[in-house]
């Protein structure tokens, strides 16, 4: 059998596992993986360096699948080429608790580098895995290549274009991207909303770029494959794959109708006999299968991804030394003190707001065209793309990304922050300018609901520290999540340095601030508000009312605390307000459907920051006639109690 027959084969039993998968399914997207086997098989058998023996080794070239419900291909290919994918798992595709979801799950053990589900973030996860694969080259020889598989709609999709504008940029060369053009989305031909020229496209940002391969044609993808390892030096490639959806349906080949739904059947029956390959479901001839696993097992380094040893941060010291700072700061600059203070374990960057959001330190070198070795990335207005590109930085475990913006930009990043937390991965949010605070930029700059939506995401801590103190044990948590993101939530005026705390205490996520045995009120507050809580104390102390504070800068830390702790710091019986320049929604939580909070539930408006405060309700006095209202409390000012 000469080489190219063989190829097609090898192509046609990823063909045949991805129908069964999707007929045993009764849903999936059969279109592409259809359209793409032959790319992938050409990638697998003749290019990549792998070896299923050693998943994780440094040295090992990435695949990322950024058009994720072609999913079914990729798990097949991962079957056929001996990663434990087995034929159980190919069976259960898109069962409840299988390892083969309806879009790729990250298990990089198994192959899959990351999670890709709506379209165009796996091209900019590949920016970031193949930018830190640079880096590690650079310091300490380590090689590999990114490809990614992408279709129309991962290139339609704006953060596909902000993700490659900076890989031409930065000169990313070990990074290739497959494009599966086979001008098919869901809505029929492409023709009609999508009609860029694409090569020019990439060749204006930057990018090495080989057009109208014919995607079914082994010899031509293999020819275009090494022609792109062979020429491109100094720019990441886009190698331009022609498609047909669904090749081999017999109606169905080229035409929308292939793209998300099984085929039935009889007509799975006569795609198998077009391809020349009949049997029963999930079983491959075993020339086929030995063909697939003879591949030869490469001599890949045993050094595991993520592995780096951090260094020891003492934290401990670091508390100490915020205690004795006395100066009130907002807490984006207590954020930038922090970070001075911490070893390189980082690989920053901002959406070109560095000078705003303070994310850059003096040792900062920048990631550029000339100096690769840098540790800071100016990421340009791309919010999104930055978001997604620190997920594959993440996904590689070689540094902790943090990236910053102001918090209402954090709506144009919040999917990639999604699938930081679906993903379990460590990636540090700085979002600053975090409330009607940041006064003259007006409402469309000044965040309301941001603070709930993020809280609402799962596995996402989010701190709203009040001074220097909160604002290191913030970077500590961050720190120590290995498994899960954090977002710093940052002011841009100052707030009042609190008195010294226990660090301890503030490790719980929310803890007693001001403390009083047998309070007649609790007021619950984070960040700049904390201050406010404290002026709205002292005024109801002088009218009789007893006050505790709990400062809580992240509610899911101090959700996992014991049920004994929690009620002894916020006793049932006793009434509670909370107040926080945000929507109010999250606070009922604690303060109970019978308390009172002082929250932001309408947009803010242009002005000086304390003048908006003052105006949207967040002043002493009227907060002070609300609570006495709310409570029936008896204004009585003499003997305190």
């Amino acid at each position: 059998m000469n080489e190219k027959i063989r190829l097609v084969d090898l192509a046609n039993a990823v063909r045949y596992i991805a129908i069964d998968m999707v007929e045993a399914a009764s849903s999936g997207h059969p279109g592409a993986p259809l359209g793409m086997a032959d790319i992938a098989a050409v990638l697998w058998k003749e290019v990549l360096r792998y070896n299923p023996d050693v998943p994780l080794s440094e040295d090992r070239d990435r695949v990322i699948l950024s058009n994720g419900h072609a999913c079914a291909m990729l798990y097949a290919v991962l079957y056929l080429a001996g990663y434990p994918i087995h034929k159980s798992d190919l069976k259960s595709f898109r069962q409840v608790g299988s390892k083969t979801p309806g879009h790729p799950e990250r298990d990089a053990k198994a192959g899959i580098e990351v999670a890709t589900g709506p379209l165009g973030q796996g091209v900019a996860n590949a920016v970031g895995i193949a930018l830190t694969r640079r880096l590690k080259s650079n310091l300490d020889q380590k090689d590999y290549w990114v490809y990614c598989f992408a279709g129309d709609g991962c290139l339609m999709e704006g953060v596909s274009y902000e993700a490659c504008s900076l890989a031409g940029t930065l000169g990313l060369q070990n990074l290739i991207l497959l494009y599966d053009a086979n001008d098919i989305s869901i809505d029929g031909q492409t023709t009609g909303w999508f009609r860029e020229d694409i090569p020019g496209r990439f060749n204006s940002q930057g990018w090495h770029v080989i057009s109208d391969i014919d995607g079914h044609d082994p010899d031509a993808i293999k020819d275009a494959l090494m022609y792109a390892k062979n020429t491109s030096k100094v720019k990441p490639t886009i190698i331009i794959f022609k498609t047909k959806i669904g090749k081999y349906v017999p109606d169905w080949e080229g035409k929308a109708i292939a793209h998300g739904q099984p085929l039935g059947k009889d007509r799975a029956i006569a795609t198998k006999q077009a391809m020349q390959m009949i049997g029963e479901p999930f079983e491959i001839k075993d020339d086929v299968l030995k063909a697939w696993r003879s591949h030869p097992k490469e001599r890949l380094s045993s050094d595991v991804v993520g592995a780096k040893v951090r260094p020891v941060i003492d934290w401990e010291a670091l508390f100490k030394w915020a205690v004795a700072q006395g100066q009130d700061l907002a807490t984006r600059a207590s954020s930038y003190q922090v970070l001075n203070q911490l070893p390189d374990v980082f690989l920053g960057g901002c959406a070109d707001l560095t000078g705003s959001v303070l994310t850059k330190y003096p040792d900062n070198a920048k990631v550029n065209t000339k100096d690769s070795i840098g540790n800071y990335i100016d990421y340009g207005v791309r919010e999104f793309a930055m978001a997604a590109i620190a997920n594959g930085i993440a996904s590689d475990g070689y540094k902790i990304p943090y990236v910053g913006t102001f918090l209402i930009f954090s709506d144009y990043a919040k999917n990639a922050i999604r699938m930081s937390a679906l993903m379990d991965l460590q990636v540090i949010y700085v979002l600053t300018h975090d409330s009607i605070g940041l006064g003259e930029d007006g409402p469309t700059h000044q965040p309301v609901e941001q603070l709930s939506m993020l809280r609402a995401i799962p596995n996402l801590k989010v701190w709203r520290p009040c001074d220097l103190e909160e604002v290191v044990v913030a970077w500590q948590s961050a720190c120590q999540s290995v498994g899960s993101p954090t977002c710093m939530v940052l002011t841009r005026q100052k707030t009042k340095k609190q008195k010294p705390r226990l660090m301890s205490a503030i490790k719980k996520g929310g803890y007693e601030i001001k403390p009083h045995k047998k309070p007649d009120l609790i007021i619950i507050a984070t960040g700049s508000e904390v201050g406010l809580a404290h002026n709205v104390a002292d005024h109801l102390d002088k009218i009789n009312i007893g006050v505790k504070i709990v400062s809580m800068p992240c509610i899911e830390v101090f959700r996992e605390q014991s049920k004994r702790y929690k009620e002894d710091l916020l006793p049932s019986h006793t009434p509670k307000i909370a107040i926080e320049a945000g929507a109010s929604q999250p606070w009922f939580e604690w303060v109970g459907s019978d308390g009172l909070v002082i929250g932001l539930d309408h947009f803010g408006m242009s002005g000086p920051g304390a003048e908006v405060f003052d105006h949207c309700g967040f002043h002493v006095e009227g907060i002070v006639k609300k609570v006495v209202h709310k409570f029936d409390f008896v204004v009585c000012e003499g003997e305190k109690k």
